[in-house]
């Protein structure tokens, strides 16, 4: 059952999906047998089109540890190995270095999401840093941040035993495991290649507040302390020691802050990192913001709770709008009217150094400033891990983690690019082939993905031509050509075609890209009502693509 866990969960199932995925396993091979579906795309690249963000992105598999980098095309451009599977998240550095939590072994603390060793790569995947946290009272998971004075801030578990989670108040009738472990933070600076120094550190265990029992620790009123953690809070399925299970960490340079998302309350919390340990240990290091499920701090009921199973929440540091708001992937889970996830944005208002309260007590806002989801609602449901980035250029891209799909949505909330990742937990998978179980679940999953602009810095003088794609297709053709010719629309007329040297468009105005059946962009312009014929004359023999601002793609055949 602990292989099982760790062959195919970075974020922890019930035992109920667990029963599923044996099941799985056992009949996969008759799974495959059924599944090949020749003129159908299941993995790699499902769409491009004009819209999307000129970018790379990155993603490391839960299933093997190398990352990997593709770009628009769903081509290779460049991967990382190692020794570890992710636990959980990579980043990219500015000077080409891949930072990366990697996942160790630990019998203690073993849970979903689980970590313990974050590593920095130069691009060759030599390791140049590595960190280890990770021993019978410790573990780092899920994610990490490099601050921009080379420091790194890791999210951890820490362990508190029976006696001392009875001290402090918790109900021993929700500690079943007898034992706790809350979140904590610590900023790590780093110290030759191995190591360094903890400088800084924030602990959970250091807010609590409980109404249980007036005769323990942090006794006091939970609804009129928001700032503090109730220490008796459970969601109604989780009266585990994984009691927070935070999944994502922000910092906030600007405000010197740092923003977590804490799953099995359904809040994303704020705390000051303009601190001293000590300092952050007292009320200098209680919670300056929350938001989502009001009734974490009993001030509340379930119509006021508004995020359900969240993750990849952080501040919005770029676009033309909502820079300084808050996205968030709302998973959906337990959300009661229907589980479907959405990515979500809020205007938090901060004045003064202090976050606003609405008038019943509760933070500010009242609910989302800008959400989407899918129509029908329940055709995207990523009950746990994924994410959410705002993208330079408006759009959003998303993380669809629990079925390894990637796509990015435009302002106007169109899906313009999207790719699903071929590694799954019995390797790479085949061009046609169902990756789904027999349960319905995807074998493929992904933390997140990140998309990076193609003149990032870090790009700089690497070679990042494109190395084929990551799934197995013995059609070898380019993914490209087969999507542009794929989203053929009818209301987009071309004639003559075939044409030995012009063609004309009807009922369109505006630029064109024509590509060859590799992808390449061979002829570009506009038309209008005076010029609407485009010259093909000099282009070779062969099939071509033309496709429109709006992503409309018409193949056309030169002739002679």
């Amino acid at each position: 059952m602990d292989f099982l866990h760790d062959l195919t969960s970075p974020e922890g199932h019930s035992f109920d999906s667990m029963n599923k995925w044996i099941f799985s396993i056992l009949l996969w091979p008759f799974v495959l047998s059924l599944s090949a579906q020749e003129d159908e795309r299941t993995v790699g690249l499902m769409l491009n089109n004009a819209g999307a963000y000129d970018a790379y992105t990155l993603f490391s598999p839960s299933s093997n540890s190398t990352t990997y980098l593709i770009n628009n095309c769903g081509e290779l451009v460049h991967s990382w190995t190692s020794d570890h599977r992710p636990g959980n998240a990579v980043y990219l550095e500015p000077d080409g270095s891949l930072w990366r939590a990697g996942r160790l072994e630990n019998r203690k603390i073993n849970a979903g999401g689980g970590g313990g060793i974050i590593q920095k790569l130069d691009w060759d995947s030599n390791v140049l840093w590595s960190f280890t946290y990770n021993n019978d009272t410790v573990r780092a998971h899920h994610d990490f941040q490099v601050l921009p004075n080379g420091n790194v801030l890791i999210l951890a578990w820490e362990l508190r035993d029976f006696e001392e989670s009875l001290a402090n108040g918790r109900n021993p009738e929700i500690l079943p495991d007898e034992e706790l472990w809350p979140d904590q933070l610590i900023e790590i600076r780093p110290e030759g290649t191995e190591g360094g120094t903890i400088v800084w550190q924030w602990n959970a265990w250091d807010h609590m507040i409980q109404d249980f029992d007036a005769d323990k620790l942090n006794y006091g009123v939970v609804a009129d302390h928001p700032e503090k953690i109730d220490i008796n809070y459970i969601r109604p399925d989780r009266p585990i020691a994984d009691w927070h299970h935070a999944n994502s960490v922000h910092y906030n340079p600007e405000l010197d802050q740092i923003m977590l998302s804490v799953l099995h309350f359904d809040e994303i919390w704020i705390i000051d990192h303009n601190t001293t340990t000590e300092e952050a240990s007292g009320p200098k290091g209680d919670l300056v913001y929350r938001w989502g499920n009001p009734k974490a701090y009993k001030k509340g009921t379930a119509s006021d709770q508004q995020l359900f199973g969240q993750h990849n929440a952080q501040w919005i540091t770029q676009g033309t709008e909502n820079i300084g708001e808050i996205i968030i992937f709302n998973n959906g889970k337990f959300r009661p009217e229907l589980e479907y996830s959405s990515a979500v944005k809020i205007k938090q208002d901060f004045a003064n150094g202090t976050y606003q309260k609405k008038a019943d007590g509760t933070f500010a806002p009242e609910t989302y400033s800008w959400e989407y989801s899918a129509d029908p609602l329940d055709s995207f449901y990523s009950r746990f891990i994924s994410g959410a980035q705002q993208l330079p250029n408006d759009n959003i891209l998303i993380t669809d983690g629990a079925f390894g799909r990637f796509f990015e949505i435009n302002p106007a909330k169109e899906t313009v690019w999207e790719y699903v990742n071929p590694i799954t937990v019995f390797g790479v998978a085949e061009q046609g082939i169902n990756i789904l179980n027999p349960a319905g679940e995807g074998t493929n999953t992904v933390f997140r993905s990140t998309k990076y602009p193609t003149n990032y810095q870090a790009f700089v003088g690497k070679d990042l031509a494109p190395k084929g794609i990551i799934e197995i297709d013995l059609t070898n053709t380019n993914p490209c050509s087969v999507i542009l010719a794929s989203n053929e629309m009818t209301r987009l007329k071309v004639y003559p075609n075939p044409s030995s040297d012009f063609v004309k468009l009807v009922g369109y105005q505006g630029s064109y890209t024509i590509r060859d059946v590799q992808g390449r962009n061979v002829r570009s312009g506009s038309v209008n009502e005076t010029r609407d014929m485009i010259d093909i004359h000099n282009l070779n023999k062969g099939v071509y693509f033309l496709q429109v601002k709006d992503g409309t793609t018409i193949k056309l055949l030169k002739v002679n």
